[in-house]
């Protein structure tokens, strides 16, 4: 299969020397980077992935130093593309853009062929999407709380909608169910266009799903909000609660987007990206950039990021557990 590649400048990953050194072995702080770097993509182009990997380059204004090459590997729900990255010389000059969906991927698959935390290094997330529990106005409920005691009133008499079978819409559903203690008939579609106008039309009665796809809408009356899934309001919808501030306290589903190096990366050269990922995400023009494409700026840097990634595989496992996923 054709990779796609596409050269852009990543300034995150491009420093500029300003002391002269003496020469190092490639991939050490010294001479790091002396030639172009690979990213993998694990999504298709075009996908909110890739977008939001694709706006860590820098303004076009700045002065670039060495190019990186953005290389699509889709396939496998993200495992052929993590695949790759492991298997990568740990010198620096190869990371992997990732996102949440690869927290599902331990669930379905009996061998992805990697392990997330013992082959990878984490540089850093620099971008998350609130998920959003929404209802069409036809339902009696207009807070968290009225619908979890709606459900509980008719125990799988209401329908949840998903985008499919294992999507990230139907965990996120399966987590909220799990952890409010309610029960639901799933209603799986084939994508969320489809699940959104069943939601519209009343065939279904909730739907967990990225904010940005139904955003507008909201905004239209066309469906209500009852809360979010990040840790804080998001500023579109100021007025609407977190979901875990609503009722379910231990509720939290986002997306996100971060950048990972196979592990073994030397030190100072992982030390110099995060510090380039700190510095880019310091710019209004990236930060305003991922919000037009819907996300929000969020920046954990190694071992935060890291930390994060095993509380969302956690939280992925308990949806995974609900939703009865076998892997295969």
């Amino acid at each position: 299969m054709a990779a796609r590649l596409t050269a852009i400048g990543c300034a995150m990953l491009v420093g500029a020397a300003s002391h002269a050194v003496q020469a190092q072995a490639p991939g050490t702080a010294g001479d790091y980077p002396n030639k172009p770097i690979r990213m993998i993509v694990h999504q298709d182009a075009g996908s909110a992935g890739d977008n939001s990997a694709r706006v860590m380059a820098p303004p076009r204004a700045e002065a670039l130093g060495q190019p990186v090459i953005v290389e699509n590997r889709p396939g496998a729900g993200g495992a052929i593309g993590m695949r790759l990255a492991a298997a990568a010389t740990p010198n620096g000059y190869t990371v992997i853009a990732v996102g949440s969906p690869i927290m599902v991927l331990p669930y379905v698959h009996k061998d992805l062929g990697y392990d997330l935390f013992r082959d990878f290094a984490g540089i850093g997330r620099y971008s998350i999407s609130h998920n959003a529990l929404v209802v069409p106005p036809g339902v009696q409920a207009g807070s968290v709380k009225e619908l979890i005691a709606l459900a509980k009133a008719k125990p799988g008499q209401l329908n949840m909608a998903t985008a499919g079978m294992g999507s990230a819409s139907h965990l996120a559903g399966m987590l909220f169910n799990a952890l409010a203690d309610i029960q639901a008939l799933v209603v799986p579609y084939k994508g969320g266009g489809a699940a959104i106008t069943s939601l519209i039309a009343g065939e279904t009665q909730y739907y967990v799903t990225p904010l940005s796809a139904v955003l507008g809408q909201v905004r239209t009356g066309r469906l209500k909000a009852l809360g979010v899934g990040g840790e804080r309001r998001v500023s579109q919808l100021p007025d609407v609660p977190t979901i875990a501030e609503a009722g379910v306290p231990s509720y939290q589903s986002v997306g996100w987007g971060g950048m990972l190096a196979p592990r073994g990366t030397p030190s100072a050269t992982m030390a110099r990206l995060m510090d380039k990922l700190a510095a880019i995400m310091a710019l209004a023009a990236v930060q305003q950039q991922l919000v037009k494409i819907g996300v929000e700026p969020s920046v954990l840097l190694g071992a935060e990021f890291e930390q994060f990634m095993r509380e969302d595989l956690e939280r992925f496992g308990i949806a995974a557990r609900a939703a009865n996923l076998k892997p295969n």
